[in-house]
């Protein structure tokens, strides 16, 4: 059976790489400590591939075709895409191997164990795993990474419950790989926050703010869009720093960007694998709570599966409103 050796979780927000110079210098300091120290972990495990549990910020998938749960296999994907070099401050494309046979066997397995995954050809990643891996700095010239996408901003969502069971699922079909792979498990994203994409619930249908009006058109239509506004992104980064200096969700609107309180609690139950607080979380509590971007957490719910709900150490909870982003950064002890 495959073997699993690592499983580490960590926020993505990308203004941990696009502005980082934002953020007070003690905290940024802090964050990009606990990332090195994920980074060492995946490096000391050595493993052969990594499952990782990530959303997609509208890179590949729209509201016009969006899969609640995809499976990627090609024999690479790359980063970032286009329209996040520039906000993202990163001057090259990198080339991540995606090891198909491996991500067929999951597949596989998965629809076998009676999820109705996607299957996608090469993806684009943003900052989903580039924000992460390149503050990693770990030294895995040779691993793979195989993308499991899990819708978390077009409702309707998967309940947390059937995430995890996703994340329990993976770990089946981990250990059904050959004996001599080496497997770790990685998610990305939250915990709260309120970013600058449209949400019905959040801005209204139609959105008033005109950002947003076009944040929908994108989300919808996808990169067509981009042929007309090229700089839809830099003007992203504008919204999102000025969002944060403004605490406001749409602008003009006050609104909270972190919930503190309910991102401690989240890790209070993740790091002590209280696994039926997890699945039982809803859509609504999770949209109030910690808002539309707070639903990454899907992501680390299926991770708990993938962990069979096994308690975690908590490297770093820091709220960084200058990103606004409770950022959080977790690691599972294994046995090698």
């Amino acid at each position: 059976m495959g073997k699993i050796v690592a499983a580490v979780g960590l926020s993505h927000a990308p203004g941990a790489i696009g502005f980082p110079e934002t953020a007070k210098p003690d905290a940024r300091e802090r964050t990009e400590e606990a990332t090195l120290e994920l980074g060492k972990t995946l490096q000391d495990a050595k493993p052969d591939v990594i499952f990782a549990f990530l959303d997609d910020h509208f890179e590949n998938f729209y509201r016009n075709h969006m899969p609640t749960i995809a499976v990627s296999i090609a024999d690479e994907h790359i980063g970032p895409a286009d329209q996040w070099m520039e906000p993202l401050h990163i001057d090259k494309k990198y080339h991540f191997p995606g090891n198909p046979k491996v991500a067929e066997k999951l597949i596989v397995s998965l629809v076998d164990q009676g999820f109705d995954v996607s299957r996608t050809g090469p993806v684009e990643y943003g900052n989903n795993l580039l924000m992460p891996w390149l503050l990693m700095k770990a030294d895995l010239p040779n691993v793979s990474i195989i993308p499991i996408f899990l819708n978390v901003f077009t409702p309707p969502l998967m309940k947390y419950s059937r995430a995890y069971a996703l994340g329990e699922a993976c770990r089946v079909a981990a250990e059904g790989m050959p004996d001599d792979l080496r497997i770790a498990f990685m998610c990305t994203g939250g915990l709260s926050h309120w970013p600058p994409y449209w949400s019905p619930y959040q801005a209204g249908d139609p959105p008033s703010d005109p950002f947003l009006q076009l944040m929908k058109e994108y989300q919808t239509e996808g990169k067509s869009v981009l042929k007309r506004h090229p700089d839809l992104f830099v003007k992203f980064d504008d919204y999102e720093v000025e969002m944060a200096a403004k605490n406001e969700y749409p602008l003009n609107s006050k609104h909270p960007l972190v919930n503190a309180v309910w991102d401690q609690k989240f890790m209070d139950k993740f790091c002590g694998g209280d696994k039926e607080w997890l699945k039982a979380l809803t859509y609504e509590e999770v949209e109030e709570e910690a808002g539309h971007g707070g639903h990454e957490v899907l992501n680390w719910v299926a991770l708990s599966g993938a962990m069979k709900g096994s308690p975690a150490k908590l490297l770093l909870y820091e709220p960084v409103m200058e990103w606004i982003c409770g950022m959080t950064y977790v690691a599972f002890k294994v046995e090698n």
